[in-house]
């Protein structure tokens, strides 16, 4: 199933994801991308399983990503796949829920106090400026928000990664080898905005989430018991949910027989 990028004959610079997306053209992951078993953990030899298929079944046995019984690790020969389908030459990545953390957390506590009363107590909320602040995306107000309930506001966690191709196009090795080490880095940040907000309580440290992909640029994470009961089956007829892209609805609209049916993809 796997196709190495090495042997290519391909003499065009291929395009970036975002290309594809801003010309409103279908791409997503790859089969063998959707093989991945993904956990925010260890080193990428360990952290990472590869299925089957691409639905996890528990009476399958997974295959290490990389097998260190050699001298040297050797990577599954998926790694050599396209990350995605059609391939490109880089994508840009970004944490969804870290990303839009300040945000939310500001959501949680606008109202908890009010800016007149700044300085009563320092520790418990402050107002004041925002030295980086800027006019196209934080609030218009003329103070703002930067405690509250003895946590400071998460600004501005929303870092992006660019992952390019070694290649001709952007291998599932490509991708793993710069991606997961820059989430370990970001473990902290990950569970202060998958945690409590209100509260301002992260998850334990000794949570074990995993990657859950709803399209190529954009990470998101469950528990592990959520992943796998989001992977191992599929949904119901009829029952669409938001992790679904357009290029994974189904096609065969039969059950709605009598009903409106979609124009197919």
């Amino acid at each position: 199933m796997s196709e190495d990028g090495s042997g290519t004959t391909e003499t065009t610079i291929l395009p970036a994801y975002e290309v594809y997306r801003e010309a409103g053209q279908p791409i997503g992951f790859s089969p063998d991308a959707k093989r991945l078993k993904w956990a925010l953990e260890g080193p990428l030899s360990s952290a990472i399983e590869v299925m089957h298929g691409m639905k996890y079944d528990a009476h399958i046995p997974t295959e290490p990503y990389g097998d260190q019984t050699a001298a040297s690790i050797i990577w599954h020969p998926i790694s050599r796949s396209p990350f995605t389908e059609p391939k490109v030459s880089s994508v840009t990545v970004h944490i969804d829920n870290v990303e839009d953390w300040e945000y939310q957390w500001l959501e949680f506590h606008r109202f908890c106090h009010h800016p007149d009363e700044s300085g009563e107590d320092p520790d418990e909320f402050l107002f004041g400026d925002l030295p980086d602040y800027d006019p196209d995306s934080d609030e218009e107000d003329e103070v703002h928000l930067l405690r509250c309930c003895r946590a400071d506001r998460p600004r501005k966690k929303g870092e992006t990664l660019l992952v390019k191709a070694s290649g001709a196009f952007l291998t599932i090795h490509d991708y793993l080898s710069v991606v997961h080490p820059w989430l370990l880095g970001r473990r902290e940040d990950i569970l202060g905005a998958e945690g409590n907000l209100m509260k301002n309580e992260p998850l334990p440290t000794d949570t074990k989430l995993m990657i859950s992909h709803w399209l190529p640029d954009q990470i998101n994470f469950e528990t592990e018991e959520d992943w796998r009961e989001s992977m191992s089956k599929e949904p119901p007829k009829g029952e669409f949910t938001k992790t679904l892209s357009v290029f994974e609805r189904p096609t065969d609209w039969s059950f709605m027989d009598g009903a409106f049916k979609p124009t197919p993809l």
